[in-house]
Formats: C-alpha cells, structure tokens, sequence
C-alpha cells in the first residue's frame, strides 16, 4: 500500500518537477502563506505547543494545477475546494477531509481524488472547520473559513509527518481574492444586511454594487422599477431565493420581498456568470435565508418612524403642520435543533402598520344653489321680462331643444333621480369658488398600508450522502386609498390586496467523492388586486342605474361583496367621479431544475437543467361600473346636462372570464471549469434557453391584423399562439482567471444572456377578444335613465371569426417571427489583495443589447407628398395608407391623421462601456468598508422593456429615421460613487481601552454605519406633445429644433429655470413639398425636431445622499448571549433636497421648473431590537 501511495505521488510529482522542488525548497525553510501559521496539538495531553511562526506563499503551482472548480447550485450554496499533500508538495491520494458547519456541527466527509483534490459542494453559507488526515501524517485543521453564496474559495492542507493522533492548526482566513472564477459580483454580508441603515429593505442594499444605477433616488427603491445593472434595461433581472426564482412573471421586480431579519447573505452577479444562470439581462439578485442551529437563538424588534422626527419637503409650505404619517414595523425571529446537528428550523413573522394623510385642495364641487337646480348665476348679463339671459351664451336649453330655460332655473321635478343620487354622494362646500356656481373643497386623503411576512426554513441532514431542506416565504396586506381626489368614505375607497409567496424544496445527494445531484422544485405564486373605487360597497343600482350587469358574476368575489363599485362621472368645470377599474391578476411560476456536479481530473463538470411553467390570469374590464361624461353638448352647460341626466358620452365594460395565459420555457446547460496551467483557470460553458409563446386556453386573445384588415383570433382563425418561439437561443460563456502572484488576480470574460420573455411585453401580445370582454358605449343624447340593457358576451362566439364590424378596439399586434432579444456581457478586471484584510479592484465592463423589444407602429404611411395630398373635402381613403384614418381639414382638403396599429417588436439596441473600481475591507479591528466606483456611458434608441410595451417610446419620434432616435440613455448615469463603512468603537469589554467599569459600560457597545452616495443625474429630454403633420400618429412625441445652447456660458442653472428654454423652436415648417397647408386649427404644421431624445449636457439633478446609523448594545446580566441593541436611523442626515427632474414638456406651465423632490427630506427611524 505504501509502494502504491510511492508510485503515485511520483507520477504527480512528474507533471510539474519544477515546481514541486521549489515548493519542496519553500516548506524546507519552513515558509506558509502570509498570515498562516501552524500551532501542534498533541491529543490527550490538553497542551499547546507553538512552533514559530511560518511565512511563504501558498502551495500554489503544482497543487492548484490539480484543484477544478465546482461551482455552487443556482444561487443557494457554496463551495470549499483544494489539495491535500504532504511537506515535499506531493498530493495525498485517499486523504480524508471533513468539513464541519460551525453552527449546526453537520459534517461532510469527502476523500481525496488521485490528484489529492476533494471538492466540498452544495454547501450552506456560513463558518466551516476544515480537517484533512492520512495514515502516517498528523490532523491538519483550519478552525474556521466564512463561507459565502456563489463563492469558492480555495483552502489546501498540508499534512505533517507524525502519528494520525496528533493534531496540526492551519489558522487562516477565509481567501479575499477569487482565483478560480470570472464572474463579477458583489457579496452584501449578514453583518452589512444588520448593521447598515438600510430602510428595513433588503434590495435597497442593490446600489452598494459597481455597474448598477437607478435613474433617479428612490426611498427605499422597493421594487427596483427603474434599476439597471451593467447597462440591462430595468425589470429584466433575475432574482432568486432560496434557490427558487422570485421574479414577478407579469411586472417583473421581486414577487416576494423577504424580513431583513431572516435573510444570511445577498449577492449581485453582474458579469460572466456560469452558464447555469440566465434568463436575466444583466444581474442575477441571490438571497438566501438563515438556517436554524445547534443553539436556539432569536431576536424580537420593534422600529418606528413618524412625521414629528422627520424633516419638511423641500416644497412643503412651513406655516402649515406636517402632514400625519406613522410607520411600525414589528417582529421577531426563533431557531434552533430539533435533533441536534440533525434536524433544524428557523422562522420569523414581521408586520408593518403605516397609515399617512395628505392634504387634497381647491377641489371644485357644485355649490347649493346649483345642487337646487338654480343656474341663474350663470347670467351676468341679467334677464328680460320672460327669463331669458340677455346673454345668449349664458343660457341653457331644455336637452335636444331650442326652448330656453327660464332664468336659467331648472324645475326640481326634471332633475334626473340619478343625478340626485350622485349629489348626495358628493361632497359640498360653503368656500366660494372663482366661477359661477362653484365652491371649492379642501379635505385630507387618508392612506393606510398594513403588510405581513412569514419565512419558515427546515433544514434536514439526512446522512452524508443526503441533505434536504425545504423554505417557505408568504407576504400579503393590503392597502387603502381614495384616488379619486372627491370621495373619502367607502364610496371613494380602492383597496389594493396582495397575498404573495414562494416554495422551495432541495434534495442533495452525493454518489461518493466526486459526484454531487442537487434536484430542486420551486413554485412561486403573485396576486395583483386592486378593487374598483367603492367595490364591496356601492354599484350603478345603488345610484338608480338599470342595465349594467353584475361585475363580478363570473370571477371570484374579491371584494367581500357582489356590487361593482362606484359608476364614474365627469361634469365639465368639475371635479367628478373617477372610474377606477379591478384588477385581478394572479401568476405562478413552477421550476423544476437538476444539476449534477462531476469531478474529472483538472476539470469540474456541471451539467443540467430547468423548465418553468408560468401561468398568468388577468381579470382587468375598466369602466366595469359604468362611465358618464357630460360636457354642455346637449344643453349648451355641462351641469345642466347633467341635472337632465343626458349624457355625451359614456361606456361599459363586461368582462364574463379570466384571461387564462400558459406557457413552459426549459434551459440547458453544461460548464466546464479547467485548471488549464497552475496559475490560469478557464470558465467555459454553454446554455440553450427556449421560451414558449403563451397560450389563452380559451382563444380568447385576439389582435387586428393591419396587413390584412381581419381580426385574428387566437386558435380560431390564426395560431394559438402570440409569435414563433426561436430554438436558437444558444448563450456561451467563456472566462479566465489568472493568478500570478498569491496576491494578484487578472480575470475576464465574455457570455451572451437571453432575459425571461415573461414580465417584458412579450407574454402580452394580443388583447382579449369580444367573447371575454366587451365594450358597449353610450351615445351622446342617451338618458341614464334610459340606458339600453347590458349583457354579458357569450363565450361561444369563439367558433367563427371575429367580424371586422365588431364593436371592440384594437390596440396591438406583433409579428409571428420575433427574434429574442439578447446582452452580451464581457469584463476585464485586475484584482489585488492589500494586507491580510483589504481587496481592491479595477476593470472595463462592457455590454450590448440587440433585438431590444420595442412598440412599432406598423401601418404608418411615409411622409411623401403622395401620402398626403389633397383629396378634395369628402372622406376618402388613401391609396397609399388604407387602413389610417384622416383628418378633413376646414379648408385646403384632407390630411390622413396616421392612426397606427403598434406592436411589439425587437428592433432597439443598446451598448454600455464602463470603468469599474472597488475597495473593501473586511471587518477587522473594528473597521469594515465597502466603496464602488462606476464611470460608465449607456447609449440606446429606446430605454425600456416596460414603456415600449404598454405605450410608444415617448421619446420616439420618426419610425423611418430610427437612427436620429439614438442617443444616451434615459438610465445613463456617468459617474457614481457609493461608500459603506462600518465602525466599533474602541471602548469596553472585549475592546482595546476601558474595558472595565463605569466609563467602559457607558462608551462600551457603540457603533456607526453610514452609506454615502453621491451619483450623476439622468439625462434629460424634451418634448413637444402638440404633435403636428409629420408625425400625424399622435402617438409618437415630436421633438423641438435646437437653437442655440440650452446651458450657455454664465447660465445661472437654479430649480427655477433648468435650463434656457429659448434655445429651442417649437414651430417648425414640415421640409417635405407638396403637403397640403391647414388653415383650421386642428393642429400646426411642424418638422421633426433635430433634438436628440436625451440630451448628454442637459441633466436632471444629481444625488447627494448620507444615509447614518447609531447603534447602542446592552450586554443582558441574565444570560451571556442576550443583548439589546437600540438604533437611531438617519436617512438623509444632512437635509439635502434631492430634486427630481424639471418638466420636459413645452405644454405645460412649468416647462423647465423643477417642482418636486425624488427622495425624502431628513427621515429618521428609529428601533429596538432584542437578540437571544
């Protein structure tokens, strides 16, 4: 046995002789890493003896030719890596190696391969004790390695001569510098997710990492809406708990927002991320929650904010009292064994009460005389003998009639029953308003959030082979407000419900040594609901409204209540009844994923696997309760024609079922990590990724069709599907990391990323058709009393096509031949370790998006004078557009008003090129910090998945000239600079002064974190919403013509005037001949403007931001462990106004003014938090 043990450390010794002797030549002198030194401990004599201390590089050269990479499953685990070998720096075939969990005492035994490499897998973040024994050599023991998610670090052992009894501490650190991999990421530790003012939300901790940006400060950034990593677009990264995706299938962002308090670690991956992750477009958000222990442990707290702390908004009129806001959130966390080093569980429940008010003023309501049907004040003129205004403009017809009112007073017996419904329900005034018959209504607007969270884990170490855990995170609450600006009572009231969660179960299991299965099955369930205003309370035949169906006949009652809500109604010169509208929308997503881990010589191999199921329903008719408008068409005054009750216009909406979408997606992939020399590794893998189009499951869908003038139904006379899902979605992934020096790592690399179709615009496509939903309006001159019977559409209608007279409106179509759209991501970075404790980086990131989705009016006509000439005054159709509508002008003939079918389509690009630059030190000596620098440029033709989606870009101009679209970005943000330190003072027990006595209790126990941010702001753009000729869409924006320079020399740039507004022309001339000239007033004649879409020089203001903490903690007599910790939280210590952008749009009033603020002014929170 020892001849065979001989034989094979000579054959390994034989792949690198070189090195060998000279590691042979490095332990003779009796040198080890920096900072590592060997203590030997004989067993059963309970002393100490302390060789001297021992300083050299690593073993690197030979042992790591022969150490792969095994990476971690997706985003849940980590890995602990090396090579066990013998002082000459010969590896030890069949050395056992036991890795220890600090916490839990659960071991993973491994034995060494032939090349004296053991991988540890699938391993829980957290502190491990590594030990590596051979017969004939002592214990090699490393007390303690910190264990990170996604991370790998590499801990060798080297085993001395001597009896297996004897025991040999190697007392290092955990390795800073990552030199097997070439991802990118930033690591947020448990004590950072504690210790940081953090605004209780975990994902507000995001922009601590290079490459991310967010297009203006957010307090508390709760659902990311605006964040973009690395150049991505926002919503289309990835985010992952518990191994399990939690990314919002329709909206995108987070589904589920854990408790801080039961979170261990948080990642960001930014860059060359191993082909095992993907559908994302640039980050991939990794939490993973604690674990129960040996030792039962907790902790219970309460935090508190409120407005008497909190400092005035900038815009805040000081006379007045602050507006009423309280916020409490409360909670607690327990785990501990149910077997010992067996069996654990962990839990926690958080709650959050927030209630708030604002004040609502100069709301314009009917005074009592108009309520009375008494108009007279309508005349100024005076009246004659018969009561008629002396003043024809002054007064009012009976409805349909010439026959005046007289004295413009409206007997009380015509006064609609329903109209005296609704004047019941709104609400009066004694403040005179400044027009005839108007009062003015100021009230507060009460607004009341109620949150809860619940995430219990159960972690079960069946044997050595077999590990399962299974972790379940539910949120739900509800909110109420009154949006209407009119009602605050149940009449007015939309609640917003939410009931939110996410199941993980995993099974590990190793088939020896060098083979790992890690299978995991996810499911993942989101509720949007919002309730119409007054659903639950009141409905159209509360107000004496006949005919409109029962909204809720055939969707679940999520109201308590069948009645439909609040009808809406607008009066011309008033503030009216908002229509609100439900939603209810429930979405799933189940995943399922296998991956197995091989080790093979100097390669780790990972192959595997993953299908989603996504299941969307959509419940959303607006106007489902009925919409009025009354405007003085049929009266010659808006309030007369409402007291009649003969309206101008209004409409229903019935929808009879939920909108039912499903759709499966499956990704492959296969990653080779290669030691290919002792100092290089490289990171090659490949991902195929498939995404399925969605299915209605009862055609329901339905889109118009612009090239054929027919409506395409969904599996009746069109595909069941929205588009043609591409196989061809293959994303490598290629990097390398180089390590040199111990202290020096070079790493680069390059992957193409595919994000998830769903949450972006493409599991959307289509609307539902008229056998799920239907639109019935109401012609001007309609009594409400008299409305025709409504009911609901049959869902049989889907067995023919759906005719192209139906009364439904189209708003979208795609095309069937999509092509997905894609990043590719590559970086190149330099990595150097400072001392034993600091790291510092620098590197080039870039990105590029292609096939970026965009909304593409279709059937837009070209601006040529054969497209637009005249065609005398009739309505005529042109031979060029058949499907756009025109507009007749009052003189010079017609003008085809372009109306356009959009649709969604890849044809936006991006790039992203950047400098990105990172220092931490890890906590030692009571001082940690963590700072990240990003210079960086985005460049883009359309900045989002999410606007592109619903509506045009804004920005959008001229389909036909997309490349005057091009410019930075709305999310470019040059430069930022985010710093975290976290500091101990240095006083009472335990620590380096007082560490006794009175002075040391109370200057003992004290700590301050802080996060300064300091960031360029977004750049800005500029619009002209009064559209014009050449871009007759009305759907598109048109853009001014630059005059001169926005911001000239010795401009006085101030919130009161951004930048001079008389650098831009606003009446252009269209430069195309032949066009007909408008002499009605419709609209002016105007050119597509040369401004760009954002302007790189003009810019929103910046961020400024210092966020502070203060912590106290009380070591508890009673019991050791006990402490109690008191905090003081200041967001925005300094009271600086952070303003938001200035007003963009010519039409309005404040064009160039900046008027409101993007984060809070001084917030401070403030909490107790007691740790057992």
């Amino acid at each position: 046995m020892q001849t065979d043990r001989l034989f094979k450390q000579i054959k390994y010794q034989s792949l690198a002789q070189g090195a060998v002797e000279s590691l042979r030549d490095a332990t003779m002198t009796g040198k080890l890493s920096p900072g590592t030194r060997l203590v030997e401990r004989k067993a059963g004599h309970g002393g100490i003896m302390r060789r001297a201390t021992l300083r050299t590089a690593f073993l690197r050269i030979a042992l790591a030719l022969l150490c792969p990479v095994c990476l971690a499953g997706q985003g849940l685990f980590g890995t602990i890596s090396g090579v066990v070998t013998d002082p000459t720096g010969a590896v030890i075939p069949g050395a056992t190696v036991t890795l220890t969990n600090v916490d839990t005492n659960v071991t993973k035994t491994l034995t060494t391969n032939n090349a004296g490499v053991y991988n540890a897998t699938s391993l829980n973040p957290g502190a491990y004790k590594v030990e590596a024994s051979a017969p004939g050599f002592k214990t090699a023991v490393v007390p303690a390695i910190t264990l990170e998610v996604n991370a790998n670090p590499k801990v060798d052992l080297t085993l001395q001569v001597g009896a297996t009894s004897e025991t040999v501490d190697v007392i290092a650190e955990a390795p800073l510098l990552q030199t097997q991999q070439s991802n990118l990421g930033q690591t947020v530790t448990q004590q950072q997710i504690e210790q940081l003012p953090t605004n209780r939300n975990l994902f507000s901790l995001i922009p601590l990492t290079a490459g991310t940006s967010q297009q203006a400060a957010c307090d508390g950034c709760g659902n990311n809406g605006n964040l973009r990593i690395n150049g991505d677009r926002p919503r289309n990264q990835d985010y992952v708990l518990d191994g399990t995706t939690i990314a919002a299938p329709v909206f995108g962002g987070q589904a589920v927002n854990p408790a801080i308090d039961s979170i261990q670690e948080f990642r960001i991956e930014t860059n060359s991320m191993s082909a095992e992750y993907g559908k994302a477009g640039g980050g991939l958000l990794i939490a993973v929650t604690k674990s129960g222990t040996n030792e039962l442990h907790g902790s219970l707290y309460e935090y508190n904010r409120n407005e008497k702390l909190n400092a005035r908004n900038f815009f805040e009129d000081p006379t007045k009292p602050k507006n009423p806001f309280s916020r409490n959130e409360f909670g607690g966390t327990i785990g501990g064994p149910v077997i010992k080093s067996k069996l654990f569980f962990f839990t926690d429940y958080q709650g959050i009460r927030q209630d708030a008010s604002s004040p609502v003023t100069s709301v314009v309501v009917p005074n009592a005389a108009f309520r009375g049907g008494d108009l007279s004040a309508l005349c100024t003129a005076g009246f004659d003998g018969a009561g008629i205004c002396l003043d024809a403009k002054q007064q009012f017809r009976y409805p349909g009639t010439a026959t005046p009112v007289t004295f413009n007073r409206i007997p009380a017996a015509q006064i609609s029953p329903i109209s005296q419904k609704f004047l019941e329900a709104w609400p009066t005034s004694t403040t005179p308003g400044g027009n005839p018959g108007t009062s003015l209504l100021s009230f507060d607007r009460p607004a009341e959030a109620t949150t809860h969270r619940f995430n219990p884990r159960i972690d079960y170490n069946l044997s050595q082979s077999d590990q399962i855990f299974g972790a379940f995170h539910r949120q739900w609450g509800h909110n109420i407000s009154y949006p209407g600006n009119l009602i605050v009572g149940p009449a007015g009231e939309q609640i917003g419900r939410s009931d939110d969660y996410a199941l993980t179960v995993g099974w590990t299991h190793a088939f020896g040594s060098s083979m790992l299965n890690n299978l995991r099955l996810g499911y993942m369930h989101r509720i949007g609901h919002r309730t119409n205003l007054g659903q639950g309370f009141t409905s159209p035949s509360d107000f004496g409204i006949q005919g409109v169906p029962d909204c809720l006949s055939s969707v679940p009652d999520t109201a308590g209540g069948k009645k439909c809500g609040t009808p809406g109604m607008s009066v011309s010169g008033f503030q009216g009844f908002s229509t609100g509208g439900i939603l209810y929308e429930p979405a799933t997503t189940l995943q399922i994923s296998d991956t197995v881990t091989r080790l093979v010589g100097r390669h780790s191999l990972k192959i595997g696997g993953e299908a989603r199921r996504y299941a969307i329903d959509n419940y959303q008719p607006n106007e489902v309760a009925s919409s009025f408008s009354f405007t003085g068409s049929q009266t010659g005054n808006a309030f007369a024609d409402f007291l009649f009750g003969v309206i101008n216009s209004g409409a229903v909406n019935v929808q009879n079922a939920m909108v039912s979408t499903r759709a499966w997606s499956y990704s492959f992939f296969v990653q080779d990590d290669f030691k290919f020399t002792p100092k290089l590794t490289l990171n090659l893998g490949l991902r195929w990724q498939y995404d399925q189009s969605f299915r209605e499951l009862n055609n329901g869908l339905a889109f118009f069709n612009p090239f054929t003038a027919l409506w395409e139904q969904f599996g009746v006379n069109a595909p069941d599907t929205s588009f043609d899902p591409s196989r061809k979605q293959f994303a490598p992934r290629v990097g390398f990391a180089w390590n040199p020096t111990s202290s020096f790592v070079v790493r680069g690399g390059y992957g193409i990323m595919y994000p998830s179709a769903v949450g972006h615009g493409r599991a959307g496509d289509g609307q539902p058709g008229p056998n799920l939903l239907a639109r019935t309006p109401f012609s001007a001159g309609t009594n409400w009393l008299k409305l025709p019977a409504i009911t609901n559409p049959s869902p049989s209608a889907i067995a023919a096509p759906i005719p192209v007279t139906s009364n439904v409106s189209f708003s979208s179509w795609a095309p069937r031949n999509q092509t997905a759209p894609y990043f590719q991501l590559w970086n190149f970075t330099l990595e150097k370790q400072l001392g034993g404790s600091t790291v510092a980086q620098v590197g080039y990131v870039g990105s590029k998006g292609t096939h970026l989705p965009i909304n593409y009016a279709y059937n837009i006509c070209q601006q040529t004078p054969e497209s637009t000439a005249s065609f005398g005054f009739d309505a005529t159709t042109s031979p060029y557009c058949p499907l756009a509508a025109q507009k007749v002008l009052a003189a010079g003939g017609s003008l085809f008003d372009l109306v356009v079918t959009p649709g969604y389509w890849g044809l936006s690009n991006s790039t992203y090129h950047s400098m990105q630059a990172k220092f931490e030190r890890r906590f030692s000596r009571g001082f940690a910090v963590l700072a990240n620098f990003t210079w960086s440029k985005l460049i883009d033709d359309s900045s989002s998945d999410w606007g592109g989606f619903w509506s045009l870009d804004v920005t959008g101009q001229d389909f036909y000239n997309r490349r005057a679209d091009r410019s930075v970005s709305v999310g470019d943000i040059p430069v930022r600079l985010t710093i975290a330190p976290i500091v101990e003072l240095p006083f009472g027990p335990g620590k380096k002064w007082l560490q006794s006595g009175v002075a040391g209790q109370v200057l003992g126990g004290w700590r301050t974190s802080a996060i300064y941010t300091v960031s360029s702001g977004s750049p800005f753009g500029i619009l002209d919403n009064s559209y014009g000729y050449c871009n007759a869409a009305h759907t598109l924006s048109n853009r001014p013509m630059v005059i001169g320079d926005p911001l000239p020399p010795g401009f006085d740039q101030r919130i009161e005037h951004w930048f001079d507004k008389n650098a831009f022309d606003f009446s252009g001339n269209c430069p195309a001949p032949g066009l007909p000239t408008p002499t009605g007033t419709f609209d002016t004649k105007k050119a597509f403007g040369n401004a760009p879409r954002y302007f790189s020089n003009i810019r929103n203001p910046g961020v400024n931001n210092f966020d502070f903490s203060v912590q106290k903690e009380f070591t508890v007599p009673v019991r050791e462990r006990m402490r109690l910790q008191f905090r003081a939280d200041f967001f925005n210590l300094p009271n600086h106004p952070q303003f938001a952008e200035a007003v963009g749009d010519l039409l309005n009033a404040n064009f160039a003014i900046i008027t409101q603020t993007s984060l809070s002014n001084r917030t401070v929170q403030l909490g107790l938090h007691f740790y057992f």
